[in-house]
């Protein structure tokens, strides 16, 4: 393969092309004639034929360097393009995201952190992708998602997380249900009732929570309905066809018709985090982080 011209000799042609003058384009390019003429003359040797005609009265293009400057010119163009573009894309201020989320990240602490991040990175293309938490470490493990919204705790040498938001669980009520007059309620007085739980399918997770947070007080869950979805179990329990059991933010986006209670016996919570593959941070995902960091700085 023939050596490739050097770049710098070829923009020295083009600022010459331009200014069919060397004085000129040696201010241009901030350097002595004797040097531009070495540039010019380097090209036109590695080329092996003539790019300019200098005379003593004037400085014209062959047609060779006719040619050649119509096709650099375009090529210097788009290699400052090419530079800016990959700056902004090592700053972290353009590309694409592939962000995961499940149900407890979705009403709130997701879609704030994508307000603000694309109100701060409007070149960041970003994907969201409903995912159960499980999913999401399957699926950050093989690299098709950048990061995940999932339930915690998550510890694992491959992984790095961040908590946002830790909440103890509540109980949800119909409002016209026995308990709805109790200030607070008991794991004992909840597991008395038929509960409304996600489907095992979508919230294997949390089942496991559920189920571990009531056997260690030695009660037993009875399901009576299964959703895949939140909305699912706030419906049905506002039709008072169960109880149910979610985190403590549902209360600002209940609907009218369902009621929220403390459980004065469980000291356990519910964590939200946000957790990434080590092997795949880029500076978009860094920038991401950050905003999530920055708008979730105290969860515990």
């Amino acid at each position: 393969m023939a050596a490739l011209p050097n770049y710098r000799n070829i923009e020295a042609f083009n600022v010459v092309a331009v200014e069919l003058s060397f004085r000129r384009a040696a201010e241009r390019l901030a350097m002595d004639q004797s040097a531009l003429s070495r540039r010019i003359r380097q090209l036109e040797d590695l080329l092996g034929y003539q790019l300019i005609r200098r005379t003593t009265r004037e400085v014209s293009l062959t047609a060779a360097g006719e040619v050649f400057h119509e096709r650099t010119r375009l090529m210097s163009s788009e290699i400052e393009t090419a530079v800016r573009a990959a700056g902004i894309a090592a700053e972290g201020k353009s590309g694409s995201l592939r962000i995961g989320y499940m149900s407890f990240a979705a009403m709130e602490v997701m879609p704030s952190v994508v307000r603000e991040f694309t109100h701060r990175y409007p070149d960041i293309d970003l994907e969201l992708q409903y995912i159960r938490t499980q999913g999401q470490r399957i699926e950050l493990s093989r690299n098709r998602i950048d990061a995940g919204f999932m339930l915690g705790p998550f510890s694992h040498p491959q992984f790095e997380n961040r908590v946002l938001v830790s909440e103890p669980p509540v109980a949800i009520l119909s409002t016209d249900h026995r308990l709805s007059t109790r200030p607070s309620v008991t794991l004992a007085e909840i597991a008395q009732y038929p509960m409304v739980l996600g489907s095992r399918a979508e919230w294997d997770f949390f089942r496991l929570f559920l189920e571990d947070l009531f056997s260690r007080e030695g009660h037993k869950i009875q399901i009576s309905y299964e959703a895949s979805n939140a909305l699912g179990i706030l419906g049905l329990v506002s039709s008072g066809l169960g109880v149910s059991v979610y985190s403590q933010g549902i209360a600002r986006f209940q609907p009218r018709t369902i009621m929220t209670k403390p459980i004065s016996d469980c000291d356990a919570k519910i964590s939200t985090l946000l957790a990434w593959n080590r092997a795949y941070k880029t500076p978009a995902l860094m920038n991401f982080i950050a905003v999530a960091e920055e708008l979730y700085p105290n969860a515990s």
